[in-house]
């Protein structure tokens, strides 16, 4: 009788350790939780009180912010190009320009070649825009997306 007594205190002695760590973890999963939430909390984003709901407002957050510096980069680059050339950008919005005369695969290998030709001075024009897009950002260049040749 005290054997089993004494086995199933143990059996109650383990089970209360096995819960309390189980708790400790639990506590510092609520912690690194509310931690993520206070974070995102302090960028001024408008979304629900679940942690849920602040995850998906940073990433349309995110989003947002990707669309406004590639708008930006392909404003200023047009900026750039307008200061060197005479451009009618209505026209150049348009997108490329093939004669009529090419069927769809020589219309195709005329607009490759095209951007063949563009790669290293976008290469260059862009590198001149990496602070403005990406302001702190260190190491990395456009150079490290492979490719491209020299402008």
């Amino acid at each position: 009788m005290k054997q089993a007594l004494q086995a199933e205190t143990e059996s109650k002695e383990a089970v209360l350790v096995a819960q309390t760590e189980t708790q400790r973890e639990l506590d510092e999963m609520v912690q690194a939780a509310s931690a993520a939430s206070n974070e995102i909390a302090g960028t001024g984003l408008q979304s629900g009180s679940s942690l849920a709901s602040r995850l998906r407002a940073l990433g349309g957050h995110f989003t947002s912010r990707v669309k406004e510096a590639l708008l930006l980069g392909v404003r200023k680059a047009l900026g750039v190009v307008t200061t060197h050339y005479q451009a009618d950008l209505s026209k150049l919005a348009a997108g490329y320009v093939v004669a009529d005369t090419l069927n769809d695969e020589e219309a195709v290998a005329v607009m490759e070649e095209a951007d063949a030709a563009a790669d290293g001075t976008a290469r260059v024009l862009a590198g001149h825009f990496e602070g403005v897009l990406f302001p702190g950002e260190d190491g990395g260049g456009w150079d490290d997306l492979g490719g491209g040749g020299d402008p």
